[in-house]
């Protein structure tokens, strides 16, 4: 599939925030990213995946341990679908493909 870049709007806020956890309920096709952001420790935010079709989750840690994120990439794929990639700080790269990709920041 080829993919393309979508905005970047927000999701800059979520370099060396901490992965707290990544969950799909099977029966709906939701996943849901749960991370504390850096610059407020108390502060969460999440990602939800309605229509998760891929979840591809490695922890192999090839730079080292680390619950930390460097960069997280929304893009586009032809099919209409959404495909998120969130590159720990361990070198591991989580993939989420589904229908729609939205990020929820704590007031």
């Amino acid at each position: 599939m080829i993919a393309m870049q979508l905005g970047n709007i927000g999701w800059d806020r979520l370099h060396d925030a901490t992965l707290v956890a990544v969950t799909t309920e099977w029966a709906s096709g939701e996943t849901r990213v749960r991370v504390r952001l850096s610059e407020e420790a108390a502060r969460g935010a999440g990602v939800h995946v309605t229509g998760t079709k891929l979840l591809r989750c490695p922890r192999e840690q090839p730079w080292g341990p680390s619950v930390s994120i460097n960069e997280v990439r929304l893009l586009s794929l032809r099919d209409g679908r959404k495909r998120l990639e969130i590159e720990v700080q361990s070198g591991d790269v989580i993939e989420i493909e589904g229908d729609a990709v939205e990020l929820n920041v704590e007031a």
